[in-house]
């Protein structure tokens, strides 16, 4: 009786290692999605004529699974304040966060200006070892042009 126990034992152990190297756990849900969390950046966009600052906070925040709805980013700051409904697309290494809707299910702005359409770019995410490289494409902070690579996002949590 022992003997069957050890091997039924060592046959579950086998297969939940099939399973995890397959991408799924043994209870059959996909495995975390490994760019979940919290992001952030701080945008120094310099001083107006005036003196005051121009910074703008972008906060991304990742949940896959959930549809069209894998992000939401909000951009706060120096004459700014938006949300972005977000869909991620790519692997462990990279992702590219694309436009899904603003905040309130539209596809214009506040002001009433389509900018993005629907699967459009905004920016990617790429991995280098612990550095997580920001590109930016339809999106991007004022003075950054589009396909500039470099340190923006830095997970908080």
């Amino acid at each position: 009786m022992a003997s069957f126990r050890a091997r039924a034992l060592h046959t579950a152990l086998i297969l939940s290692a099939g399973f995890i190297a397959l991408g799924t756990t043994v209870s059959g849900q996909a495995p975390a999605q490994p760019w979940a969390g919290h992001y952030a950046f701080v945008h120094d966009g310099g001083r107006t004529a005036g003196g005051s600052p121009i910074v703008v906070t972008y906060r991304l925040d990742i949940a896959s699974g959930r549809g069209n709805r894998d992000c939401l980013l909000r951009i706060e700051g120096f004459q700014t304040d938006e949300t972005i409904v977000c869909k991620l697309d790519g692997d462990a290494t990279s992702v590219a966060v694309k436009f899904h809707t603003y905040g309130d299910g539209r596809l214009v702005n506040a002001y009433g200006t389509k900018l993005y359409e629907i699967g459009k770019t905004l920016f990617a995410l790429r991995r280098t070892g612990p550095v997580v490289l920001t590109e930016w494409e339809a999106l991007g902070p004022d003075g950054v042009r589009r396909g500039t690579a470099g340190t923006a996002f830095e997970r908080q949590r």
